[in-house]
């Protein structure tokens, strides 16, 4: 029996370098907000970003936003209000749901935090011009936009 024959190689996979270059830039941001006193992922660390640009959300919103399931914003916020970074407040327009906020604890948190993720960019981005910086942007935003575009209308156009 014969193997079939694919012009495949793995190196080349963009989805296996972008997966690979995620988990050890998420591995090491999370390594470096421990070492300042906060044990906080970089999904932690996004949830804590969004709520201090946009307000109190409900965990609907911030699972749309993060692009991940109730569940797991559910267990993440558990984890964050623990920590008393963010607090739930009922939410005045549905009983039914709450509304996440940062805490002053969230607040002076993201004053480390954020000087900690734009250092570690700046360290890891080094040495790399800014045309090629922006061309990765614009391609991984295009890809991701396709993505988006094929789940939601089974189109890749």
């Amino acid at each position: 029996m014969s193997e079939p024959k694919h012009d495949f190689q793995l190196d080349q996979a963009i989805g296996m370098h972008v997966n690979r270059t995620a988990f050890l830039m998420t591995e090491e941001i999370a390594m470096r907000f421990t070492s300042q006193g906060y044990p906080l992922s970089a999904q932690d660390f996004g949830i804590l970003f969004r709520l201090s640009q946009q307000g109190p959300m409900t965990q609907v919103e911030i699972a749309a936003l993060m692009m991940r399931d109730k569940t797991t914003i559910t267990r993440r916020i558990d984890g964050l209000v623990k920590k008393q970074l963010v607090e739930r407040s009922p939410d005045p327009d549905d009983r039914r749901c709450f509304r996440i906020g940062l805490t002053s604890q969230g607040t002076r948190a993201l004053e480390v935090l954020i000087p900690q993720v734009s250092d570690f960019q700046r360290e890891l981005l080094s040495g790399i011009s800014d045309a090629d910086k922006s061309a990765t942007i614009k391609t991984l935003k295009h890809i991701s936009e396709q993505l988006i575009r094929y789940k939601t209308t089974g189109e890749y156009k």
